[in-house]
């Protein structure tokens, strides 16, 4: 069991597609010896779930990670109806559409649609990045008690890849409107961009949230629409979800 915790704790350190594990690098990330992580290391890719990078020393996702990830999506019918909803979206507004899932207090995406005009920062499936950061994450941290949040997030929440440096008690203000109004809202200036996100859940415990990137100079009378298609989309979902 011991092993098997640890390698899931080593799969874990992928949080993008980019993303390369070391030996070096992930034993100091897990406080491992260097002998036990290459030994996971190897074992992981024999199964698949892993793969070597190239010639050199590092590993990353294997085919077998892609398999399994099908294998998820495949049982969620509803998210043909959201893909369907997403695409007709992004082709109607100059944005990007994006799926995800919470995995404890970060965003997980899964998906990403683009249209004839999207915005062109790109965050691509398989990413993880904090919640907090994101309106779609925003939107499905809004459906947790706030007491989990509490524990689990610090009382100053910073992502130095995007416009966020605020305090604990200031989000869940954001998630307490977003509760109240039905969808979340980022306004990110260091990039450009803004969003509007919405989450359901298709069962108990398992929330899906999806979101329409745009730039911040879309026309007002665009993100209200935007807004008010993404919180239809959301009932309807819902109402298929017993939500």
């Amino acid at each position: 069991m011991s092993s098997l915790a640890n390698g899931l704790r080593l799969l874990a350190l992928l949080k993008s597609p980019h993303v390369t594990l070391r030996v070096s690098e992930a034993a100091r990330e897990l406080r491992l010896p260097k002998s036990t992580v290459s030994r996971l290391l190897k074992e992981l890719t024999q199964a698949g779930l892993l793969e070597r990078d190239g010639e050199g020393p590092g590993f990353r996702s294997g085919p077998e990670l892609f398999r399994l990830g099908s294998l998820y999506r495949a049982r969620l019918p509803v998210e043909n109806r959201i893909d369907e909803a997403l695409n007709a979206l992004v082709h109607r507004y100059p944005a990007t559409a994006y799926v995800g899932v919470l995995r404890g207090v970060d965003l997980i995406v899964l998906r990403r649609h683009e249209g004839v005009h999207p915005v062109r920062f790109i965050q691509e499936p398989g990413s993880c990045l904090p919640a907090y950061a994101t309106a779609v994450g925003k939107a499905l941290l809004a459906r947790r008690p706030f007491n989990e949040i509490v524990e689990a997030l610090p009382e100053r929440l910073v992502c130095e890849t995007r416009d966020v440096n605020m305090t604990r008690d200031a989000l869940l203000d954001e998630l307490e409107t977003a509760r109240r109004r039905g969808y979340a809202e980022l306004d990110d200036r260091l990039l450009g961009i803004g969003a509007v996100g919405v989450a359901i859940g298709l069962a108990p415990g398992r929330d899906i949230g999806f979101a329409i990137c745009f730039s911040r100079d879309i026309a007002p009378s665009d993100k209200e629409a935007i807004a008010q298609e993404l919180c239809e989309l959301a009932r309807e979902i819902g109402r298929l979800c017993d939500d």
